[in-house]
């Protein structure tokens, strides 16, 4: 991700609009990204000069309303058809009442948080979908947590440029080679420990042996 990160810092031009503004939609379709990977890069780069806050806001926000509907929408058009279809059998009739039920009940509230959890954002919207909750229910709570996340993730990504501005990238390589070295440390107990078992295990047969060897009959 650092490397996708890299990438949207070194973006110039209005180019860089786009690109974000089609990753973001992508994002909100269940791209395997975080959606705030590419809003602190959209906030290094206001910080850079490449955007303007202005344009930044509009055009991300724009970007993660669509992704979001998009999705909305393949939930309310083929939802129920996938949820009840015999041979996924993902849900139970009994199930799905019980969720729609559930959705009449916390819908909103499910809608509006599940903004800032990037495991069930996806999941959430596409069952909003599902659940025929109403589109201007949906986009008015889902646009109203974007309001508050979506400026704070840029903000956070102008502070990492003001703070540390060029050395951005030195930064994440040295987080990437740390997350390496500490999943060889990690690799390298589990190997040790395995390996250690697997010699008490043959010690503990060999004197077993042994002892029924020595064993008179």
């Amino acid at each position: 991700m650092e490397k996708i990160f890299v990438y949207l810092t070194d973006l110039s031009g209005n180019i860089a609009y786009l690109i974000i503004f089609g990753i973001l939609i992508a994002c909100g379709l269940g791209f395997p990204l975080p959606e705030d990977i590419p809003l602190i890069a959209t906030g290094y780069l206001i910080w850079d000069g490449t955007l303007t806050w202005t344009g930044a806001l509009i055009v991300t926000l724009i970007g993660v309303l669509i992704g979001d509907s998009i999705l909305f929408y393949l939930g309310r058009q083929m939802g129920m058809r996938i949820l009840e279809q015999d041979k996924i059998k993902m849900f139970s009739p009994k199930k799905v009442r019980r969720t729609r039920a559930y959705f009449r009940k916390y819908g909103d509230k499910l809608v509006f948080f599940a903004r800032f959890v990037a495991g069930v954002r996806a999941a959430t919207f596409f069952m909003a979908g599902s659940m025929k909750m109403k589109f201007r229910d949906f986009i008015f709570l889902d646009g109203l947590a974007a309001l508050l996340s979506v400026p704070l993730w840029i903000t956070l990504g102008y502070g990492l440029g003001y703070w540390w501005g060029d050395q951005i990238s030195e930064i994440l390589k040295r987080v990437h080679h740390l997350k390496q070295g500490f999943r060889l440390l990690i690799l390298t107990i589990v190997v040790g420990v395995l390996v250690q078992a697997y010699l008490r295990y043959r010690r503990a047969k060999r004197s077993v042996l042994g002892n029924k060897s020595a064993t008179p009959s």
